[in-house]
């Protein structure tokens, strides 16, 4: 697209237009000058609101988003950067070379100055645009910058040669720096994926070898329900209603042959705890837990115990938290009871965690999961002892992964400080490019008038 032609500047108006010595941050090379971002670059806004969008457009269309979103037509093309004017990504910068289309509140720079590189521009924006800009905003419902922003921003202008070079340099380094942050970034976002491979091998009973010496899940099974009868005649449970037998089409999968297919309900009762509102916490140290785990603190307790606790209502209804020995459940939680002697708590914990209850909410406008969608569901019971060894290997596990997660996420740390070193010495003249001996940037754009 045609561009206006830009007045030509006197050498005068050059001089004029260097940034006063008070003004400049640091010092850098002697042929180096200070120069007003909009000397160099223009700035104009888009023109398009946001319904301009397109599904299946063939441009890209730059919003105040941070990512952009496509269009049907264009008004900008060529090497630009594009900044977003308002919102929570105010700071961002991005680089397109290109046909596009651009929000009204997104600002386009492209370089008027044959003496400017714009990509040398786009890093040295990427590295302090934002920082500029965090004491530099206006609205309160809605944050956003003005032209002034852009008029008031100062760039150091090396030699056109010594910008290529920087932009080489800093693209060469960034380059293997990517590569290493993507594997490392890998192994943060397999995280997930990972813990639930070892969960679905610990419940096929993949995890740990089975041992024909152990007593079998059917004989588990038996003392389970010895167990609940006792504890409902002391009224410490209730009597629940009779689950219907499992059929051989509701399997999900195979385990091994000492293992049994129970019904969650044969294995544990869930009860609300007590209601407890935002309003009538106290303010002590006892935790205070509700559908969405910890919702405060409480000065007194009912829970003496580390117990098993479900969410029973809300967006993360069916989580499952293990309270400390003194807390407060409130009746968006479920309490949950078992016989202790017969089921591992940290088989149990991670089970219920790997089944996913919320799944079963019955999706009206308040997610709630209840006894009724839970207690049916199928429950793959090992021998206690092979219980136990299963949560040590995935405690062992889990310990091992989080630590490799750990040392990636320092890793992606440090690269970030890494690429920020980077530029704030490229733009310093401290990466080892510069050439003292090519004529400065100054007499560069005094030619170019």
């Amino acid at each position: 697209m045609g561009k206006a032609k830009k007045e030509q500047k006197t050498l005068f108006d050059f001089e004029q237009s260097d940034v006063p010595t008070e003004e400049h941050p640091y010092s850098i090379p002697e042929n180096w000058v200070w120069k007003k971002l909009t000397e160099n670059v223009s700035v104009v806004t888009g023109k398009k609101d946001a319904n301009y969008g397109s599904v299946n457009g063939q441009y890209t269309f730059f919003t105040c988003a941070s990512e952009p979103i496509s269009c049907d037509d264009y008004s900008f093309e060529g090497e630009s950067l594009i900044v977003p004017g308002n919102g929570a990504n105010v700071g961002q910068v991005s680089y397109f070379n290109g046909k596009f289309e651009a929000y009204q509140r997104t600002y386009v720079l492209q370089a008027i100055s044959p003496s400017t590189l714009l990509k040398y521009v786009y890093y040295h924006m990427l590295a302090f645009w934002r920082s500029y800009n965090a004491d530099k905003q206006y609205g309160s419902a809605t944050n956003y910058i003005k032209i002034g922003n852009f008029t008031g921003y100062n760039i150091p202008l090396p030699p056109i040669t010594e910008q290529a070079r920087i932009v080489s340099l800093i693209e060469s380094l960034f380059s293997r720096l990517d590569q290493a942050r993507a594997k490392a970034q890998e192994v943060i976002d397999g995280f997930e994926l990972w813990k639930s491979a070892i969960l679905h091998k610990a419940f096929t009973g993949r995890l740990v070898k089975q041992r024909p010496e152990e007593r079998t899940g059917e004989e588990l099974f038996r003392e389970i329900q010895k167990e609940k009868q006792r504890l409902v005649k002391e009224g410490k449970i209730k009597k629940e209603k009779a689950l219907p037998e499992i059929k051989e089409d509701e399997i999900p999968f195979e385990i091994p042959e000492g293992w049994k297919w129970v019904r969650l309900g044969n294995i544990i009762s869930i009860s609300s705890g007590n209601g407890l509102t935002s309003s009538k916490m106290q303010g002590g140290d006892i935790p205070v837990y509700g559908g969405n785990g910890i919702t405060g603190y409480h000065n007194e307790s009912f829970i003496h115990e580390e117990t098993v606790v479900i969410g029973r209502v809300g967006f993360y209804c069916g989580s499952v938290y293990v309270t400390e020995k003194e807390a407060w459940i409130t009746d968006n939680a479920f309490i949950t009871s078992y016989p202790k002697i017969c089921i591992e708590r940290g088989y149990l914990v991670h089970i219920l965690r790997y089944m996913n209850l919320g799944k079963t909410n019955n999706s009206t406008a308040q997610p709630v999961v209840s006894g009724k969608t839970i207690y049916p569901l199928l429950f793959p019971l090992p021998p206690l002892s092979e219980q136990k060894r299963i949560v040590s290997q995935i405690e062992s596990l889990f310990s091992r992964m989080e630590e490799a997660v750990d040392k990636a996420k320092t890793v992606v740390e440090q690269i970030d400080a890494i690429k920020k070193s980077i530029l704030e010495k490229a733009f310093r003249g401290e990466l080892g490019t510069n050439d003292p001996t090519e004529e400065s940037a100054l007499e560069l754009l005094k030619s170019a008038e």
